[in-house]
């Protein structure tokens, strides 16, 4: 089964902060737990289910193009049924209202919206989502997202595997960092899951799409 989300990925930096508290810890994941590789990890805007790319990735460009990209951090728990997840908080009311945008351009409701990376999942039915340890404890670096993404997911036995098919470049917003970070470290770049080479169109458009991305971004920012 091929599924379509929209999604942004948290940075290198946070990623790997995550991943190191979590790793040093002896009870993680929790008995009867699987660990979700950290390729994976993502933050969710909309589910699209089976749709047609083309039409997603268009709608996606017009409404996202030129929208502000908001300082996030990984950080505490969520919990969902049979899901151990990261909460994931914006730096402020400005950074809240950008990524309520970008729900909304994802076509999501921002009332009901619950930022969140999964990090690990269950099988078992009554088991509830570890809410303390290296998860609850933890407070990740700040970071801002350089793009959003339509993804396609697809189920294998190893799990999903995902594939960005259209990307859209955020706008940063002059004056919004956070104290104490350094802006070069936390732009991050989006990749397709573990194992998920990008589609055809995606690799004939790279090219342009870096060129849209480099022209975006404040020139301290560009590669």
């Amino acid at each position: 089964m091929t599924r379509l989300f929209t999604a942004l990925w948290p940075s290198r930096a946070a990623v790997l902060t995550l991943d190191g508290e979590l790793s040093a810890h002896p009870d993680w994941p929790p008995e009867g737990w699987r660990a979700t590789p950290t390729a994976r990890w993502h933050v969710t805007l909309g589910f699209h289910g089976e749709a047609e790319p083309g039409v997603l990735a268009r709608r996606l460009e017009a409404r996202a193009g030129g929208l502000a990209a908001p300082w996030l951090r990984l950080a505490g728990t969520v919990s969902f049924p049979k899901v151990a997840a990261v909460g994931v908080l914006p730096a402020g009311a400005a950074d809240a209202d950008a990524l309520a945008e970008l729900v909304v351009a994802a076509g999501g409701d921002p009332a009901s919206f619950r930022g969140h990376v999964t990090v690990a999942r269950t099988s078992r039915r009554n088991d509830a989502p570890p809410s303390a340890g290296p998860l609850g404890r933890h407070r990740g670096p700040w970071w801002r997202p350089a793009e959003v993404c339509l993804v396609r997911s697809e189920l294998s036995s190893a799990g999903p595997r995902y594939t960005v098919l259209h990307r859209v470049p955020l706008r940063a917003r002059p004056g919004s960092v956070p104290p104490g970070v350094q802006v070069s470290e936390s732009v991050s770049r989006p990749q397709a899951g573990e194992g998920a080479p990008e589609s055809e169109q995606a690799r004939r458009c790279a090219p342009r799409r870096r060129a849209r991305l480099a022209h975006a971004r404040p020139a301290s920012l560009r590669e």
